[in-house]
């Protein structure tokens, strides 16, 4: 059964998605796909293929009387004056294909070729659908290499519905975090091939992967150590094609440099810093993993059972990954503690730990694969983990329906506002 179900895996999950998104989006009163965050990603593209202009300067113009509105977050670089959107471009390199037909699809019913009239609008939000599909796909072939498939589906289960995954597939499907997760996932599956057989198509699509990485979050790029750190030891005797890929990788993010030069005269620009300030002295990490504001664990509690896994590391893919697992999740705290807006403003959980899961997929796995070898105590911890997930949901629909805060919880708020759904 399990083996089966995980074949249809892709299509169940579609399913899921797309009701979900039709009930946000179609059956609510719900704001548009592209809002907020996503509309600062989304931006390049009535920039660059409707205006002609990669300044955004005609966009602003167009549609907000020659400035953007404030939840966009983009600014003027002050040096130069011209517009710097906060966030780079790779998910506008991925939401492309679906803003080609949205044009069309615009021109010939005759609606406004603005960028952001209907269909350009649901093309946007569905490529965000369609990126949680294709990275749960990605985490089934890397994973299903591993362990069994009832601990693969089991693990993908818990992935999609204990944490906010699943919201960022639907009611934000326009951030940059589904896109994340299908890349993160990607990295994991070609690094295990690479690994195998280092052909010239690998190393090609595992350094675009990387590239893509980098132009969607930059800080995600510390995930590039995955591929290095899986087997150091033969590290050196793949040197040349290492190099390789890594003139490729650089060869791939220059429009994002060419972009920021245009902007503010430089190559490398920490956009973030132009929204907050960090204190690298004094980060907030109790506060990012465990407070009711927006703790990673008090929201996804499920995602204890990983830290279990990742304690025990059992199976030999959880102890190949271990250092650079602990690597990435130490290096992404440790920054997102360090910034002034921590909580990652209006969103459900912690957003900032959402890209990668797949990461955290590889210890849920383990502790299932560990735990199904002792039939009363998977009994218990199946109970344990289902309360979890089902509490989980519960949650995700309460923040859709607007009961939950956006953003500043209080200890007081989430106590009154428990599964209460009116």
């Amino acid at each position: 059964m399990p083996a089966r179900i995980l074949k249809h895996i892709g299509l169940i999950a579609a399913i899921s998605a797309l009701s979900a998104y039709a009930v946000v989006f179609f059956l609510s009163s719900n704001t548009a796909p592209i809002h907020s965050d996503g509309y600062s990603y989304y931006v390049y593209l009535p920039a660059w293929f409707i205006h002609n202009d990669p300044t955004l300067q005609r966009v602003a113009d167009d549609c907000c009387g020659g400035t953007f509105p404030a939840f966009t977050n983009m600014v003027r670089y002050p040096l130069t004056g011209r517009w710097v959107s906060p966030y780079p471009i790779g998910v506008a390199i991925m939401i492309a294909p679906f803003f080609a037909l949205a044009h069309a699809l615009t021109r010939w019913s005759n609606l406004p070729p603005d960028g952001f009239s209907l269909y350009y609008q649901h093309a946007a939000g569905l490529s965000g659908v369609s990126a949680f599909v294709a990275g749960l796909l990605f985490l089934r072939a890397f994973l299903r290499r591993w362990f069994t498939d009832g601990v693969v589906l089991a693990t993908l289960v818990i992935v999609t519905f204990g944490t906010n995954l699943f919201h960022y597939a639907t009611y934000d499907s326009t951030f940059s975090h589904a896109f994340s997760f299908m890349l993160v996932a990607a990295l994991l599956d070609l690094t295990d091939r690479w690994w195998t057989d280092p052909s010239w198509p690998l190393s090609l699509a595992l350094s675009v992967c990387i590239s893509l990485i980098f132009l969607t979050r930059h800080p995600n790029v510390v995930v590039a150590c995955i591929p290095a750190l899986w087997n150091p030891a033969a590290l050196r005797m793949r040197f040349r094609r290492v190099v390789a890929m890594g003139a490729i990788s650089a060869f791939c993010i220059t429009p994002q440099l060419a972009i920021y030069r245009q902007a503010s005269g430089r190559w490398f620009l920490n956009v973030y810093a132009l929204l907050g300030r960090f204190d690298f002295a004094a980060p907030r990490i109790w506060q990012v993993l465990f407070s009711v504001q927006k703790g990673l664990f008090f929201w996804s509690p499920v995602l204890l059972v990983a830290v279990v896994g990742f304690a025990t590391a059992r199976s030999a893919i959880a102890r190949r990954t271990w250092i650079a697992a602990l690597l990435v999740f130490a290096v992404q705290t440790y920054v997102i503690a360090s910034w002034s807006h921590w909580q990652f403003g209006a969103s459900f959980g912690h957003r900032g730990f959402t890209d990668i899961l797949p990461l955290a997929a590889i210890y849920i796995a383990d502790f299932c694969s560990s735990i199904a070898r002792r039939p009363r105590a998977a009994v218990a911890a199946g109970i344990v983990i289902a309360a979890l997930v089902a509490l989980s949901c519960a949650q995700m629909i309460q923040y859709w329906l607007g009961i939950l805060p956006f953003t500043d919880t209080t200890w007081e708020q989430y106590r009154t506002l428990f599964l209460r759904f009116e």
